[in-house]
């Protein structure tokens, strides 16, 4: 039986005010600034699933009370919750108030009439005015009075409203998910990471699991500890071994220094190494690339134990900032690692990382990314909209299929310039550093080739949902037409949702048919001969470039005579770069749609 958290919401608590719903998965990863409120997520958790108390500067500003509401998903139904449970989910509050006390609730179903909820916590006198209410008969004992009582909701099935209902904490923490917390200074302290694993191992030499699920305290104690003690040595000296010699291959053996008190529970001091020199240490006496080898090992041991584990509650894991830490590699095999755990069919962990890394953040799922952001002391989450659309989901999966749009980019950068051409997509950056002395890339802008990517459809309906402010497209004019075979024409973008605002403010079109037609034939004459010399002695004139306008795509018809002037092959946008690089400041801003679309630009980014 499980737990899994699907959203949480915090109010009223550090840097947050309302949070608004917070989505997790099985791996979900928050991203942003430093103390922009990524690591409270951590802190909330604690408070929701351990029996902790907030500290009184832990208050906003103003406010008495921190509320914190969560919803998880129960697989399979948990029977003793089950008039907790609605479609298959079980939503809890839980506030605390700066009295030092809280409460918590979970949201179900209860009568419209309290005293039928709380009947069977009544005293004498209260049930006999409850019998009197309900018009029953007086019975002589209390017994007899909630029997009675039992017997009319039985029978008379009074009617329920759907609210929360307060209950006791020891009602619901054994069936909460455990909260596991790594923070940064973890990676470097391997011991740390064991004794986390371990624990684990010792919480279930004391329980059992039946055939119907339920979880039994182990009815023989007698030889308990030599058996506990030979669990943890077998985990420690032949699995987590096994996994270090991958990354250390001189360590021979290694057993652990622990001690076993059934009053206490496990103090896990620290692991004991003996490498191929016959030379023993512990691991706080390697050095920091040995210990963070060591970690790695550690990472693939504990996926190992926990995919075998029969603990029946539920773990979500949370990763404080593992970049602190560790360099490139480390970081994405630490990734691959977590994720693989997470995703595992047969696991019950679900995973939380806090990073700044981008070799983390780009390698997750799109959809699993929170980006949290400060303002005016006030934390907030945003999270990429999928619009329900499978196509959508299916392409935040894979965000790289689509050149140039990364993760990292979609959440930090300003701007989203859409071309369909390879023309545009060379001399685009050129022209704009030529007119702002700075890149495109400087600016915060994502060049995106469209032309080029069979997720097109996909990434356009993506940036409609989530960044449709800050996209700008730049087409030839003769994807306007109806006629027009471009894969993006008025018409598909209409299509996808993109409103007639949008068409007339961010979407800019260039030329009579096409980008590369929108140049005289002077600029290519002083082009071409620069650049693309005839071979032979001959120079090229401006006609030779005014007999191909009439022609469909006047650009193929200059690629193909330039090829064969020269004498060599020469492409699209070779020729578009070219001829961007010959461009004064002038030249460029003499041509209004590109004039345009800059301003848009700048616009945005400012």
């Amino acid at each position: 039986m499980s737990l899994k958290l699907e959203n949480l919401k915090i109010i009223n608590f550090k840097c947050y005010e309302d949070s608004g719903i917070i989505p997790f998965h099985n791996l979900t990863v928050f991203i942003g600034e430093n103390d922009a409120g990524k690591s409270t997520v951590y802190d909330a958790l604690e408070l929701l699933l351990n029996n902790s108390h907030p500290k009184i500067d832990d208050f906003r500003i103003g406010n008495n009370q921190i509320v914190l509401e969560a919803e998880f998903k129960v697989d399979p139904i948990i029977t003793e919750l089950e008039y907790l449970i609605i479609g298959s989910k079980i939503k809890i509050r839980k506030t605390f108030f700066t009295e030092i006390v809280s409460t918590i609730e979970i949201l179900g179903e209860k009568f419209e009439d309290n005293d039928l909820n709380i009947y069977t916590s009544m005293n004498a006198n209260d049930l006999k005015y409850l019998l009197e209410k309900l018009h029953l008969e007086a019975q002589t004992n209390q017994e007899l009075r909630r029997e009675s009582i039992e017997n009319f909701i039985l029978q008379n099935n009074p009617i329920k409203t759907t609210d929360y209902i307060e209950i006791r904490w020891n009602q619901i923490n054994s069936y909460l998910p455990i909260f596991q917390r790594y923070s940064s200074s973890d990676y470097g302290n391997p011991t740390s990471s064991i004794r986390k694993t371990l624990d684990l191992v010792y919480r279930e030499s004391f329980y059992v699991t039946d055939r119907q699920g339920n979880i039994k305290l182990r009815q023989r104690f007698k030889n308990l500890k030599n058996n506990i003690e030979s669990s943890l040595n077998q985990k420690l000296e032949t699995q987590l071994l096994r996994h270090i010699k991958k990354y250390k291959p001189d360590i021979e053996s290694l057993s652990g220094d622990y001690d076993i008190d059934f009053t206490k529970g496990l103090n896990f001091s620290g692991l004991i190494i003996r490498n191929s020199a016959n030379e023993s240490r512990t691991i706080e006496q390697l050095g920091e690339g040995s210990k963070k080898k060591i970690f790695l090992s550690i990472l693939e041991w504990d996926s190992e134990i926990s995919l075998s584990s029969s603990h029946h509650r539920s773990i979500i894991r949370g990763y404080d900032e593992p970049d602190a830490y560790l360099h490139y590699n480390a970081q994405r095999e630490m990734f691959y690692i977590i994720q693989r755990l997470a995703e595992d069919s047969e696991s019950n962990i679900q995973s939380i990382i806090c990073t700044h890394s981008l070799t983390m953040i780009d390698r997750a799922p799109a959809r699993t990314i929170n980006h949290v952001i400060r303002e005016n002391d006030k934390s907030k989450i945003v999270y990429l909209n999928t619009d329900s659309d499978e196509e959508i989901l299916e392409f935040l999966n894979d965000v790289s299929q689509i050149s140039g749009l990364k993760n990292t980019n979609i959440f930090y950068e300003k701007c989203f310039l859409l071309v369909e051409g390879e023309g545009e997509e060379n001399a685009l950056p050129v022209m704009y550093k030529t007119c702002y002395d700075r890149s495109l890339v400087e600016d915060g802008v994502v060049l995106i080739n469209l032309q080029t990517n069979g997720q097109w459809s996909n990434a356009l309906k993506f940036l409609k949902s989530n960044k449709k402010n800050s996209t700008v497209l730049f087409l030839d004019s003769d994807t306007q037409y109806t006629t027009s075979n471009s894969r993006v024409t008025k018409e598909k973008l209409e299509n996808i949702g993109f409103d007639v605002a949008f068409l007339n403010n961010n979407c800019f079109f260039i030329g009579i048919k096409e980008f590369e037609d929108v140049f005289c034939d002077l600029t290519y004459k002083h082009l071409c001969n620069d650049k693309f010399a005839k071979h032979g002695s001959s120079e090229w004139t401006e006609n030779d470039f005014t007999q191909h306008r009439s022609a469909d795509k006047f650009s193929e018809e200059i690629k193909k005579m330039l090829s064969r002037e020269c004498r060599r092959s020469i492409g699209k946008p070779e020729i578009s770069l070219e001829l961007a690089r010959k461009l004064s400041k002038e030249d460029i801003e003499s041509i209004q749609p590109i004039k345009d679309v800059f301003e848009k630009i700048n616009e945005i980014i400012n």
